[in-house]
């Protein structure tokens, strides 16, 4: 016999149904006209309802947006790794899969993915140092290229000491503590690179042009993976 959850009340029920359709029209208003767009007020107005029971579930507007910050990170991260499953497929072949999923993401919320990214206020409540939903995908990337470099080169360092003791310290903060410099330093590479690639795509520098970005990124993935598994003569 399992443990069932305890059935919500009508009070709950109308409680979570209006906090689900906050995050709904917080959405609606961001995707159409950018997250400069959203207040209160205008959530508000679109929902039929007073500010102040708004407030009622987010104190202010910078606690909504945090929210929703943290939201479409879930999303973007539960995108990835739902492309990145199969255990039958290559590494080589999920990280493919990973990746084009983030562009696929971002392409289809460009204004999300811009408000992923803005710079926002340090009182803004989502800036925490802590880790973002975002970083168990790094986690998968990182496990996947590390897949991808077994066994290792015997030289698996980058050779600047110093900077392999910032990639060690950057992969136990992704709780990966076993990777190595190498597999480390591909991984972030592959994200700015990607993450500069969409995001130029999104401004339109790519439009008209005859340049296909995912063979561009197809590109940054492999050389990436080879300064990784190369040896070193």
């Amino acid at each position: 016999m399992t443990d069932q959850p305890p059935a919500m009340n009508r009070r709950e029920r109308l409680r979570a149904q209006t906090f689900q359709e906050i995050e709904d029209s917080s959405f609606a208003i961001i995707d159409a006209e950018g997250v400069h767009a959203l207040s209160i007020a205008a959530l508000a107005r679109s929902m039929a309802m007073s500010a102040p029971a708004v407030y009622r579930y987010f104190p202010s507007r910078d606690a909504l947006i945090a929210h929703l910050v943290t939201l479409s990170y879930q999303q973007l991260a539960t995108a990835m790794s739902q492309a990145a499953e199969g255990a039958r497929r290559a590494p080589r072949t999920r990280v493919r899969l990973l990746v084009a999923a983030y562009r696929d993401w971002a392409l289809r919320h460009r204004r999300r993915y811009g408000m992923l990214f803005a710079e926002r206020a340090d009182s803004t409540p989502g800036q925490t140092p802590g880790q973002t939903p975002l970083d168990h995908a790094m986690a998968l990337l990182i496990d996947l290229l590390a897949a991808v470099q077994n066994p290792a080169p015997a030289d698996s360092t980058t050779g600047d000491r110093t900077l392999d003791g910032q990639l060690r310290h950057w992969a136990r903060s992704q709780e990966r503590p076993d990777t190595a410099p190498r597999a480390a330093t591909a991984a972030i590479l592959i994200w700015t690179r990607v993450h500069g690639i969409v995001s130029l795509e999104l401004t339109g520098m790519f439009d008209n042009r005859a340049i296909e970005t995912q063979r561009l990124i197809d590109l940054e993935i492999d050389n990436a993976i080879h300064s990784m598994t190369a040896t070193t003569p």
